[in-house]
């Protein structure tokens, strides 16, 4: 395969409710559509999840369309792609720069899906030997609230609705004895917390009380990114499974936090490790060693959704993913399709590819972007 056209556009998408964490308050998100187009005309779709500034991941939308026009457009301008995980052992010299990454690499599996005439989730589950799922089981990541009254009438909203985990997000180590009450108030449901990265050693005792309450699966993200070894020190200390998000950008990462036992769960984003390749290797390893897994969501658009929701589809993950219904998102999506909440389950799209579509607006605009593929030959 030759690509012959790579062009993006940036969007910019506007959330229906702020959503706060440990990092701000998100009320709006830009996301890069990227298409690419082979030399028989087939088209693929990818996704840059990337944030406007890089506080949870070190890319931003502007760095990470930088590498893809000064980096990834010129090795893949004389390339000859057999198989997706070409794109990868192309990228191999380029350091980082995970989301600039797996955004072309989602258009590209994109494109091998549809030449295959499958869907991308049975294109993904052909390379596990895995049947997919048509449905999966989804929960909820709901942002911080100030207010516990307020928390208590969104997570009774999303229970009605079958959602069948809720994850907490906490925006300072305060809120540890708010969100140990809300889930004692609703010992039915299951819960996880995620702390983004704002606790410490300090709050151990109120950690480990924690870890006494039964619906309580895990706790995600307690401390820093780069710091392994306290993660490592804190499971010591703790029944309760500590879960490593962003810690982990490739499989060597996981290695290195399961030799040095800094968890017992990995929460996996495709986007996070450049790419469904790396996904699907981290996922092998993850079952080797048996350590749970379960699909994250990174505030994606539709397109990136659909990508997520695929991968999701691997009938491997030991938790509800993170990837809610459309209205839980955006007020206007970048995709024609909605995914819709039904007994706990979102369909997984079964059409060619990653099986949705642009709507009207975006695909005008992003015919009329520049291609940067330059391509020289006779």
């Amino acid at each position: 395969m030759k690509v012959v056209r790579l062009a993006f556009l940036p969007v910019k998408l506007i959330l229906k409710h702020p959503f706060a964490t440990s990092h701000g308050a998100t009320t709006t998100r830009w996301v890069t559509i990227i298409e690419v187009v082979d030399q028989t005309g087939y088209r693929g779709y990818g996704e840059l999840e990337a944030f406007d500034e890089p506080t949870y991941l070190p890319e931003s939308q502007i760095t990470a369309r930088w590498v893809i026009q000064s980096q990834i457009v010129p090795r893949l301008q004389t390339a000859d792609l057999k198989c997706p995980q070409d794109f990868v052992e192309l990228m191999a010299d380029l350091q980082g720069n995970q989301t600039a990454k797996a955004a072309v690499e989602m258009a590209i599996w994109d494109l091998f899906a549809q030449h295959q005439q499958m869907s991308l989730a049975q294109y993904l589950g052909q390379f596990m030997s895995l049947k997919p799922q048509n449905k999966i089981a989804v929960g909820i990541s709901l942002g911080a609230q100030a207010d516990l009254k307020v928390q208590q009438q969104i997570i009774t909203r999303a229970l009605a609705k079958g959602y069948q985990r809720i994850k907490l997000k906490l925006r300072n180590s305060q809120e540890l004895s708010q969100a140990a009450e809300l889930i004692r108030q609703f010992p039915q449901a299951n819960f996880m917390l995620d702390a983004n990265s704002c606790l410490s050693f300090q709050q151990l005792t109120q950690l480990q009380n924690l870890a006494e309450l039964p619906n309580l699966l895990l706790l995600e993200q307690p401390f820093e990114p780069t710091d392994l070894v306290s993660h490592a020190q804190l499971q010591q200390h703790l029944k309760l499974d500590l879960c490593l998000d962003e810690n982990i950008f490739s499989l060597a990462d996981v290695k290195t936090a399961v030799a040095l036992g800094s968890c017992r769960a990995i929460n996996l984003k495709a986007s996070r490790v450049g790419g469904f390749t790396t996904a699907l290797r981290i996922v092998n390893y993850c079952l080797q060693q048996q350590l749970k897994i379960w699909c994250g969501g990174m505030l994606e658009g539709g397109i990136g959704r659909a990508a997520s929701l695929a991968l999701a589809s691997l009938p491997v993950f030991n938790y509800p993913s993170d990837l809610s219904a459309s209205d839980r998102y955006y007020q206007a999506d970048l995709i024609n399709e909605d995914f819709i909440l039904e007994n706990g389950q979102i369909k997984v799209p079964t059409q060619l590819g990653l099986g949705v579509s642009l709507k009207p607006i975006y695909l005008k605009k992003i015919k009329q972007q520049p291609n940067l593929i330059c391509r020289n030959e006779e």
